[in-house]
């Protein structure tokens, strides 16, 4: 018997759906907003939201550095079983977070025209550009702080609370899109004032449970440990260049196109922008997934479990992005109709055209995005920095500045394309760098080092599927112990813990009508041989159960009291609804 990779699969296929959410939760104000715009102020309210496009990335930047860290941080510690240091991450980030939310508030409120002259804005559009940097102002710590709480919501299994602040959030910003501008007539500062209101109003629903008795994951300002913001930022930097290069690619574009097909070019790649959350919410949805489970599995250095993800992530995640790219190219026209609906338009064609290339490049994308959060995820900063330079800004801009003079907007629309093909050749070039060959396997293309993980003559996987097997894991847990040199005593008693706490497992917990499994995993370690069973059944903390037993009573759990009478240390977590317990004898 060995891991089971269904284990792994399902639990990546949960954790999806929220990631997408997180990706889209900015995307759908800004599509809803994008429609009410270029219906009722006009295609020049297109080419204003684009332009404040840069903006947003430069947020989302900064954002980033701190999710993308603070992430990787906790989910090393997860792996680790370290709640304690799990909540002193969660509360360093979003103290740091509120502090900077204030700052960037405070500068978009003091210097929108400044901003907007920035931004790219000429006399046409600065107006406009500055009322919606006012009203988006209000935003902007409700914005960061929801992203950020969506990602630790879905560690505390809190997975309805999160689509019901999707709900309220689509709901208020409709409504209040229609009154501010179709209503009230408030143009572009209604626009951003309707966007900031929607964004407190999920920030409401999601905050709240933080305020609870079921949150595990707590903010406490005494226990925050001040040196990890050091670790954050070093974890989270490089992963989050790539969106500060998506950035300065947006500016330099945004010129481009100005020069080479006036507003109109700038509103069609606004459009593509502002359904942009969406068309990329699976790529970005599938490297969040991967980041977080594979910073788990770094820190219980599992590295059959690590290639599961990353085949999960690159076979059937690569396969749901190919699906949207051919909707997306079918649907070119009607997607285009959100925005302006004047079929024999210019802006119209152009965009038609940019919904019609730019599928292409979103298989290539959700490849190379995945890649970056594994080599972030796995400290290779060096390639992170590589692709993230290569992807955000260079790959694109080069080519837009061969064929922007040739083709127009055209040139640019297809050099999004050849970016994502220079990508993934910098990944193979990476691999074969590593190998000293051409990665054939999936496991040299990730160029994981020899020396990762537990030697394969030091550990045992298996996974347990039935009463039967538990009988027959605690032989072969025996069996193991004889082989790494433990003697015939100590491995009597390691079996014997293993079969009462998977048998616990088995007998409680798949009775329900589900299909589970029990995945064990064994390693001989120089401090002692540790046993770790991770099962997807309820949730069932075996030192609780020991608190609560009366020490005069012998008669009542004596499996439980013999496994605590051998362990040298037992703890256990819930981890994204998996149960992990980790016993060192």
């Amino acid at each position: 018997m060995k891991t089971d990779s269904k284990m792994i699969s399902n639990l990546f296929f949960k954790l999806l759906p929220v990631q997408i959410m997180l990706v889209a939760i900015g995307s759908i104000n800004s599509l809803i907003d994008g429609a009410i715009a270029g219906n009722y102020i006009g295609p020049i309210a297109m080419a204003m939201i684009g332009l404040y496009a840069p903006a947003i990335k430069i947020i989302e930047t900064i954002n980033g550095v701190l999710l993308g860290g603070s992430q990787i941080l906790c989910g090393q510690f997860l792996g680790k079983n370290q709640i304690d240091r799990t909540r002193s991450v969660f509360s360093l980030d979003m103290t740091v977070l509120i502090l900077l939310s204030v700052v960037l508030t405070v500068m978009c409120v003091s210097m929108p025209h400044l901003i907007a002259g920035m931004l790219g804005a000429d006399i046409e559009t600065k107006q406009g550009l500055s009322a919606y940097i006012l009203g988006m102002a209000p935003g902007i710590l409700p914005w960061i702080m929801t992203m950020q709480l969506t990602a630790f919501l879905q560690i505390e299994q809190q997975q309805n609370r999160i689509y019901a602040g999707m709900a309220v959030m689509a709901v208020v910003n409709l409504g209040l899109d229609y009154l501010l501008i179709c209503v009230l007539h408030m143009g572009m500062l209604g626009l951003g004032l309707a966007t900031s209101v929607s964004y407190w109003a999920v920030f409401f629903v999601m905050g709240s449970y933080y305020f609870t008795k079921k949150a595990t994951i707590k903010y406490r300002r005494q226990g925050i440990v001040w040196s990890d913001i050091k670790d954050i930022l070093k974890i989270g930097f490089p992963g989050a260049i790539v969106t500060f290069c998506l950035a300065v690619r947006g500016i330099i574009l945004n010129a481009l196109l100005l020069h080479y097909a006036g507003n109109d070019g700038v509103s069609a790649l606004s459009a593509l922008n502002t359904c942009g959350g969406l068309l990329f919410a699976i790529s970005a949805g599938l490297a969040a997934a991967t980041r977080l489970l594979v910073s788990i599995y770094i820190g219980e250095e599992d590295r059959a479990s690590l290639i599961a993800v990353m085949r999960t992530a690159l076979v059937k995640g690569v396969a749901m992005v190919c699906a949207a790219a051919v909707l997306v190219f079918v649907l070119a026209r009607p997607i285009s109709g959100i925005f302006f609906d004047d079929p024999a338009s210019n802006v119209y064609r152009l965009t038609v055209l940019l919904f019609r290339i730019y599928p292409f490049c979103m298989p290539l994308s959700a490849i190379t995005v995945i890649m970056i959060n594994y080599f972030q995820s796995s400290s290779r900063m060096k390639i992170v920095h590589v692709l993230s330079f290569m992807d955000g800004v260079a790959g694109t801009v080069l080519s837009s500045l061969i064929l922007a003079p040739i083709m127009g907007a055209v040139g640019i629309w297809i050099a999004h394309v050849l970016n994502g093909v220079y990508a993934i050749i910098a990944v193979v070039v990476y691999a074969y760098i590593v190998n000293i060959r051409f990665p054939v396997t999936l496991e040299k293309l990730l160029a994981i080092p020899d020396d990762f993980g537990v030697a394969e003559d030091q550990r045992l996987d298996i996974s347990i599927h039935n009463e039967k097997e538990v009988t027959d894991t605690a032989q072969l847990v025996m069996e193991f112990c004889r082989k790494v040199g433990i003697d015939a005593k100590h491995a009597m008693y390691a079996g014997l813990c293993m079969e009462e706490m998977a048998g616990n497992i088995v007998e409680h917990g798949f009775p329900d009508g589900k299909r589970h499994l029990v995945d064990v995993r064994v390693v001989n370690r120089a401090d002692g041989l540790l046993l770790r069973i991770k099962d997807d059944c309820r949730a069932f903390d075996p030192n609780e159960k020991l608190a609560m037993i009366d020490p005069e009573d012998v008669t009542h759990n004596i499996g439980l009291r013999m496994v605590q009478r051998f362990a040298k240390e037992m703890s256990y977590s819930n981890v994204l609804g998996l149960n992990v317990l980790t016993i060192l004898l």
